[in-house]
């Protein structure tokens, strides 16, 4: 029992987890829980069904495998799983047996056992076993959250996409009720229809048949789609369609997801016509602006020119003064030399 182990398992999944240890040979009880102490979270032993029972009931929420020694006396190993099984049918079990009473192995196995391990039990490969399961349920848990996840987003897309499954020969098999709704066909009208009938009238850049040898390649095409309803009327898509695997790689049908765009194209029409208006309207403005502009830059030219000659006229009338002005000075000075020469003559006379 304290062979060295040469590990030849994932120790991670261990040691994540709690084990509930049942066995009723105390030396090997000892030895294997001081062993499973060093790759466990958590040890819980028991050595028979009464404390066994206390135990699980205590922590059966974080439990989550159980090593049991189903040769127990008076058959306490079967009862043992019996009440665990009343309280949790799916809690991986692994018994130890010796496989001395082939009916005591038939009677556990009905109890949902995970698996067995034989007696002398080796511990390397009882840990690998154990580890494997704790794996196992880890897979299915993940595998379940993304499934649920994958629901969750395939519900989504339903309700917002209008989608439709084909066959491998491009016949139609399913249609959700967005496609119904707005091609106006009844489920049964639409089932074992083309690819290429007019119920999914693909308007695109290349032909159906170049898009039917894309897909059958394992590629995804894209694009815009024209369909026509039952009564014979057009409406636009964005459309994806994709092909779906098999495991082993092969396609196994192909689905359409489509977007409506026949409401977008009419709004989008709508904003340019209203882009239109506002750069006509704007256009007019802009001319009409102009025009003032151009109205005001005449009127201020013209008042420009105004002042222009206003203020030259008025340096010309200045000019003008300031010469009559030099003129009567010089006139004044000759009157005044006259005046002197004047009273100069009188004064001589007189004096005479």
């Amino acid at each position: 029992m304290s062979q060295p182990l040469e590990c030849t398992f994932d120790k991670n999944y261990l040691s994540k987890a709690t084990i509930l240890y049942i066995e009723a040979d105390d030396n090997i009880r000892e030895n294997a829980s001081s062993i499973f102490a060093g790759f466990f979270k958590k040890v819980l032993v028991c050595q028979n069904i009464d404390e066994a029972q206390k135990v699980f009931a205590n922590n059966k929420v974080e439990i989550d495998i159980v090593l049991l020694d189903v040769d127990m006396p008076d058959l306490g190993g079967i009862k043992i799983l019996s009440k665990i099984r009343e309280l949790d049918w799916n809690l991986p079990i692994l018994i130890t047996t010796s496989f001395s009473e082939i009916n005591l192995l038939l009677k556990a196995i009905k109890f949902n056992l995970t698996n067995y391990i034989a007696k002398p039990m080796q511990l390397n490969t009882t840990l690998k076993i154990m580890s494997d399961t704790i794996k196992k349920i880890e897979d299915e848990k993940e595998l379940a959250i993304k499934n649920n996840e994958l629901r969750q987003f395939m519900s989504i897309l339903d309700s917002n996409n209008i989608i439709c499954e084909l066959d491998l020969n491009f016949k139609i098999e399913s249609a959700n009720d967005l496609f119904l709704i707005n091609s106006g066909f009844g489920l049964d009208e639409i089932i074992g229809k083309d690819f290429n009938d007019k119920v999914i009238f693909h308007h695109s850049d290349i032909s159906d048949f170049e898009i039917k040898e894309l897909l059958t390649k394992g590629k995804t095409w894209v694009g815009l789609c024209k369909k026509m309803t039952k009564d014979g009327e057009f409406y636009n898509t964005y459309s994806t369609i994709l092909p779906i695997f098999h495991n082993n790689g092969k396609v196994k049908k192909y689905i359409e997801f489509s977007t409506l765009t026949t409401r977008y194209e009419k709004e989008i029409l709508s904003l340019k016509k209203h882009i239109m208006s506002l750069k006509s309207e704007n256009f007019k403005t802009n001319s009409e602006l102009r025009k003032e502009k151009e109205h005001y830059a005449s009127l201020s030219a013209k008042l420009q020119k105004q002042v222009d000659d206003s203020v030259n006229s008025a340096q010309g009338i200045v000019f003008e003064l300031y010469e009559a002005k030099k003129r009567n000075n010089k006139l004044l000075e000759k009157l005044k030399i006259q005046e002197q020469r004047f009273d100069e003559f009188q004064a001589s006379v007189l004096c005479g």
